[in-house]
């Protein structure tokens, strides 16, 4: 992200009153909306998206666990002057994870043929081909499962790998190296299964402008209004997090 997209994004999140992670270290969480309601409370995570074009980038290599994800947010957009210097804020779009999943489905339609093929090849893989690319052994370590996985694994994720104990150490069995295979399998085909920063297109917005999900003032007070109506009609929808009960004053 440039220091002028993370700007223009922090002014979002200023104007609209919500929980700002500064590094996103909350699992990419932009922000989050909470909202007190009687005797509880819940969030909505939050994407924060800015522009000074008609369309809004996503991300780099689009993936599945990018679907999930998205269909559990909100999205602020903001469109902002094209002008030099410090572009202003024109108008924002406040969007449900409702609002948002026609265009969820269309990214998902394009990469979920070969998603499910990198599953499915994924899990074919035999022992034999364990022995082909790991050499064959009786017991593997976690040098041998970092050749596969390398950095892309934790050092919690090596050491739950290691399912056997062999003279006081542990060590992994030939049917959990196969495991560990076929995960660095599924994790190469759907590479090649993502997409590049697939756009959220002109044709979608426009169907929001001039609604109420089209803010331009009250901004903290609007977004919270769409909050508690999503939340009247969508109390179990995977969104909603409750946070805990209210204090009684």
């Amino acid at each position: 992200m440039t220091v002028q997209d993370d700007e223009r994004e922090r002014e979002l999140v200023r104007l609209f009153n919500l929980q700002w992670d500064a590094s996103h270290q909350r699992g990419g969480v932009d922000a989050v909306l909470e909202l007190p309601l009687v005797g509880k409370k819940i969030q909505f995570e939050v994407e924060v998206k800015s522009t000074t074009d008609e369309t809004i980038s996503t991300a780099r290599d689009v993936g599945m666990p990018h679907i999930e994800k998205w269909r559990r947010k909100f999205f602020i957009i903001g469109f902002y002057t094209k002008e030099k210097g410090r572009p202003e804020l024109k108008r924002c779009l406040c969007l449900t994870p409702d609002d948002m999943e026609p265009w969820i489905v269309s990214v998902e339609r394009k990469i979920l043929t070969d998603f499910k093929l990198a599953a499915l090849s994924s899990k074919r893989l035999e022992p034999d081909d364990l022995f082909e690319v790991c050499g064959e052994q009786e017991i593997y370590t976690v040098a041998d499962a970092k050749k596969l996985h390398k950095r892309q694994w934790t050092a919690t994720q090596y050491d739950a790998a290691q399912d056997i104990t062999v003279n006081g150490k542990k060590r992994i069995s030939q049917q959990k190296m196969l495991e560990i295979l076929k995960l660095r399998s599924q994790y190469i085909s759907e590479r090649g299964a993502t997409l590049n920063n697939p756009h959220i297109t002109k044709t979608h917005l426009a169907r929001f402008i001039g609604t109420d999900r089209e803010i331009k003032d009250n901004w903290a007070a609007n977004i919270r209004a769409i909050g508690v109506e999503f939340y009247r009609l969508n109390q179990k929808h995977p969104s909603v997090l409750d946070i805990g009960k209210t204090k009684k004053k």
